[in-house]
């Protein structure tokens, strides 16, 4: 069975944004405002045509929490987005569809996690997950990807696409729409990530290696030696930190930052007792 996990939070975003409206008062008092019917029907209206295109396929609503495990790991995790207006009326269509029996929050878990956890969990049971959204960090999540408004990809060896945006631009113009990750590639790529970090979310990755640099460390690798890989992201971070005179403990921080940068995979969570089973490095596992 094929099942749509949407990244619930960009699509309502999106919806909402595309249908506020700016009005001008007077006196140069401007107000803006949004029709909630129409969000609400837009909203739907995008799933139903979402599951024309997989006529059989079933889905899932993916919410963030209010607050995030993250910011116990980095107080200042998303600090660089406070005061980020939301749309008109988002905080109230949010907890209508929080209603909806396809809809999955957790306090602390944000729609990415939910999205790989429940990938993972959906192909160990042999069934068709597909991803729906333009979030590049899932790339960190092996299997297949949908974004109907595309976005930037590179091709590379296990990242395959099925169509693009517009075949007739060049390669590094185009946007993917339909594609899929293997294994080896989402590992990589959280690998690389760790390096890079994410200037969106706050998290800083190794100065100095940058994303060129990150794909060379990590490429010279293979997913059959993530305890090379990983030594060799410590020794990144050492050498960073020591032009910086930076006294932490390099392991410390490149796992901090490892624990970012991850999206919440299979076997990361623990449905009993609702808590996050933070990633540990190939090198510390017993």
């Amino acid at each position: 069975m094929t099942t749509l996990l949407i990244d619930a939070d960009m699509l309502l975003f999106r919806t909402m944004a595309a249908w506020e409206i700016e009005a001008n008062l007077g006196d140069e008092v401007w107000v803006r405002w949004a029709e909630l019917n129409t969000v609400r029907e837009e909203f739907w209206k995008t799933i139903n045509e979402w599951l024309e295109r997989w006529p059989m396929a079933d889905y899932r609503l993916c919410w963030t929490g209010p607050s995030a495990f993250r910011k116990r790991i980095a107080p200042d995790y998303k600090a660089n987005r406070a005061g980020n207006l939301k749309p008109i009326g988002y905080k109230v269509m949010k907890r209508e569809l929080l209603d909806e029996p396809t809809s999955f929050l957790h306090d602390e878990i944000e729609a990415d996690d939910w999205l790989g956890l429940l990938a993972g969990a959906l192909s160990e049971a042999g069934e068709e997950p597909i991803i729906v959204s333009g979030d590049k960090d899932l790339d960190q999540v092996a299997g297949r990807h949908w974004w109907p408004a595309g976005v930037k990809r590179e091709e590379a060896p296990g990242l395959d696409v099925y169509e693009w945006d517009n075949e007739l631009l060049p390669i590094e113009d185009r946007k993917a729409i339909n594609w899929s990750v293997d294994q080896e590639y989402s590992e990589k790529f959280f690998y690389k990530q760790v390096l890079i970090g994410d200037s969106t979310d706050n998290i800083p990755g190794c100065p100095g290696v940058g994303k060129v640099g990150a794909k060379k460390i990590v490429d010279n690798f293979n997913t059959a030696e993530p305890v090379e890989c990983w030594q060799e992201i410590v020794g990144q971070f050492e050498k960073a930190l020591k032009k910086k005179d930076d006294v932490r403990e390099p392991e410390v921080v490149a796992l901090q930052q490892a624990r970012l940068v991850r999206i919440l995979q299979h076997g990361e969570y623990n449905s009993v007792t609702r808590t996050v089973d933070l990633w540990t490095p190939p090198t510390l596992k017993s």
